[in-house]
């Protein structure tokens, strides 16, 4: 059973990642950046979970209470934290360069880490 929970998981990761297409991922996006996007996208919910990339570092927004887990893109799971905050910063500098899926919940996102 774990293992067909596994596969099942890799196997919707490795479609998420394929489904999101490169130019929508938010890697090189700063602070300004973040809050003048979320700005201007009126029918976006203030509740919304956010997720942005820059360098090695995650910013998450409205996902307080929930837990992040970010996996390879063969499925791996390669880092788990429960978000704390309604704004959470993570460093994951001791993960090689690359991309990844940031899943929280029922929200998942693509992201490059450099």
């Amino acid at each position: 059973m774990s293992t067909s929970i596994h596969t099942t998981t890799k196997a919707f990761l490795v479609a998420v990642c394929l489904a999101v297409p490169t130019a929508m991922m938010a890697d090189t996006m700063t602070e300004t950046m973040y809050e003048e996007f979320a700005q201007n996208q009126p029918e976006m919910e203030q509740n919304q979970i956010m997720v942005s990339a820059s360098r090695m570092k995650l910013q998450v927004k409205n996902a307080e209470g929930q837990t992040m887990e970010v996996f390879n893109l063969i499925g791996d799971k390669v880092y788990t934290q429960r978000i704390e905050a309604q704004s959470k910063s993570f460093d994951l500098g001791q993960l090689p360069h690359g991309y990844y899926i940031v899943k929280i919940g029922n929200f998942s996102r693509k992201v490059y880490l450099h």
